[in-house]
């Protein structure tokens, strides 16, 4: 069977290759223009602009649904009646699962771009483009490269490592997993080659910096346990200046926004651009179309009672609560601002829990500057943020003190009083109004994450982390989640509708739930994947 290989670069598509063999899904991407490879990298606009790709379209399949879902729903953070997700929630996600294609498809179509650009870039680039606009594009494709296996890795472990698909041709059954272990080395190669050549300060702009490379750097050896080199790399962010903390949490969330001081590193989305092109978080996290105006907002994920009873151990944290998600009788001066302000129902209960989402949920198309439309809110989605940093730093100095053995897990009991540390816990809670403390043990470094990071796809990850570095044994997270409120409740009595009644359900996970399948077209055109993870082998 003809089969033809399209790899992608920024707006437009690099080349198409005619080849025989089975189907490979990772590698069939289709393009976005006819612009080759021929007519393209000419000038240095156009070298700036063939990045631009890495951080819309290609991640739509992630930020739709299957991101939330993996991260918010399996989590614990979210619950859900309807059917295309729920079973996220239940824990019992099939390979057949639509949702589970698109988290493995999103980030290789994302790798597949990048590696059109450093495939392409070098050969085709004339010498009148300056060495610095080509450093930049090729450090950007590596951060952008690194970023997507950053989420496969920790969905699924054991992943191909794929760098040049012309590698391939002819030869599509001769891909493997390769294992978790390279693939982090290979993030932090990536990530260090970012570092070393994307431009300084231009995270404002949208696209990835140095210092956006050094903080997802950061965060990469800190999902493995290097407590030293996370510490590393997060002083290294804080010392340039180039982020800060936004003085208000819920303003990080507000269209006009974007590419704040605190933005690391965002998805980018437009309004107008067509389905793959917005941001359709708000479409479905929505209480209803009273907020959105555009006929969509369906309630499909709201808090839930164990994301409730999170912020309520924070105590006086109402102010991050009430830019995280609603409850009866909360008041949004910023959504529908024509009309006064939105105020939600008392009896708003979407998911049965009594409230709804507010991350994510910007209004109207006037509320936004008709920057939003239908399914196409113009909004970016974090990757990663500043207050991320300050937390890496606290926790990795908290690892170092408690001397745990590389790859190892912290104790949950494990303190700390170090002055650095509690400075920057400190900066992220003052930034909420909660009070500073002392002292802060692991627990409550990962209750503050929770809080900080509540719908940001993040949670998930966190709870997977916690046992250790590529582990097989998960008894600490396997007893926070299967400890965790995921049920829904009567629906009350007028006017305010708190006398409910919850109804509980808990979860029951296992080792192997930890890690989703592959997607059975995935493995059913290479079998190969299912098979035990052959070692890289690194250029």
């Amino acid at each position: 069977m003809k089969q033809y290989i399209k790899y992608l670069f920024s707006m437009a598509a690099v080349v198409g290759i005619t080849a025989t063999g089975c189907k490979k899904e990772f590698f069939n991407r289709t393009p976005e223009s006819g612009v080759t490879v021929g007519n393209y990298y000419q000038t240095e606009d156009q070298v700036r602009a063939s990045t631009n790709g890495l951080y819309g379209s290609p991640w739509f399949g992630w930020n739709n649904k299957a991101g939330w879902a993996i991260t918010e729903l399996a989590g614990g953070n979210g619950r859900t009646y309807s059917s295309d997700v729920v079973a996220f929630l239940n824990l019992n996600v099939s390979n057949t699962n639509p949702e589970i294609l698109a988290a493995w498809d999103s980030p290789f179509t994302v790798i597949a771009q990048a590696n059109g650009i450093l495939t392409n870039l070098p050969t085709t680039v004339p010498s009148s483009v300056s060495k610095t606009a080509v450093n930049n594009a090729l450090g950007e494709a590596h951060l952008m490269r690194a970023a997507a296996y950053f989420y496969l890795v920790r969905v699924f472990g054991n992943v191909p490592l794929i760098e040049n698909p012309l590698d391939y041709v002819g030869n599509f059954q001769s891909v493997y997993p390769n294992p978790v272990t390279d693939v982090y080395k290979f993030m932090v190669r990536d990530l260090q080659f970012a570092e070393a050549n994307c431009s300084a300060s231009v995270a404002t702009t949208g696209h990835g910096s140095s210092g956006s490379a050094s903080a997802l750097l950061a965060k990469v050896y800190l999902y493995m346990q290097d407590y030293a080199n996370a510490r590393k790399e997060a002083e290294k962010v804080i010392a340039s200046g180039e982020f800060s903390l936004l003085p208000n949490f819920g303003d990080l969330f507000l269209t006009a926004n974007n590419n704040n001081k605190e933005s690391i590193l965002a998805m980018q989305w437009i309004y107008n651009g067509g389905y793959d092109y917005g941001n359709t978080i708000q479409a479905s996290w929505a209480f209803s179309s009273a907020i959105t105006q555009t006929g969509d907002g369906y309630g499909v994920l709201a808090p839930s009672f164990d994301l409730q009873s999170a912020f309520a151990a924070e105590g006086s944290d109402t102010t991050r609560r009430h830019a995280t998600y609603m409850v009866g009788g909360s008041y949004y001066p910023e959504l529908n601002k024509a009309g006064g302000g939105y105020t939600l129902p008392f009896n708003a209960s979407s998911a049965g829990t009594h409230a709804q989402a507010k991350k994510y949920v910007v209004g109207s198309p006037a509320d936004n500057g008709g920057k939003s439309a239908a399914q196409a809110s113009g909004n970016n989605t974090y990757i990663m943020r500043y207050a991320d940093v300050l937390l890496i730093e606290a926790e990795a100095i908290l690892g170092q003190e408690a001397g745990v053995s590389a790859g190892k897990g912290i104790p949950l009991t494990a303190s700390t009083s170090n002055a650095t540390a509690l400075q920057y816990f400190n900066a992220v809670r003052t930034r909420a109004h909660i009070p500073s403390v002392t002292k802060f043990t692991y627990s409550d470094l990962l209750l503050e994450r929770r809080c900080e990071f509540a719908l940001e796809q993040d949670y998930w990850f966190d709870l997977g982390r916690i046992d250790g570095y590529n582990v097989t044994s998960h008894p600490v997270a396997t007893a926070i989640i299967n400890n965790q409120e995921r049920g829904d409740s009567s629906g009350g009595t007028s006017p305010y509708y708190r006398d409910y009644t919850i109804y509980s359900k808990k979860a029951t996970i296992t080792d192997a739930l930890f890690l989703f399948p592959i997607p059975v077209s995935e493995t059913t055109s290479d079998p190969n994947l299912l098979k035990a993870p052959v070692p890289y082998t690194f250029k």
